[in-house]
């Protein structure tokens, strides 16, 4: 199926709720994951996590918006 642009319209597999599942799954590993916030843009969700709480960190999960492969963290 196309858009009015003629271009071929993603059937995104992940959701907000899924991404942001993941990387708490991810993260739990090694950090005390408190919030999490969720972007799409360019087939690829970019979760924002704060961890910890007393001394916070901010992580940034990167997640193939069809596959839930993590594609990086920062």
């Amino acid at each position: 199926m196309t858009n009015f642009l003629g271009e071929k319209n993603m059937s995104f597999k992940i959701d907000e709720e899924s991404a942001k599942e993941i990387t708490r799954r991810f993260l739990s590993q090694y950090y005390n994951v408190v919030d999490t916030k969720a972007v799409l843009s360019d087939n690829e969700w970019q979760v924002t996590a704060h961890l910890g709480f007393t001394s916070t960190q901010t992580k940034i999960v990167r997640i193939d918006a069809v596959s839930g492969k993590i594609l990086g963290y920062t």
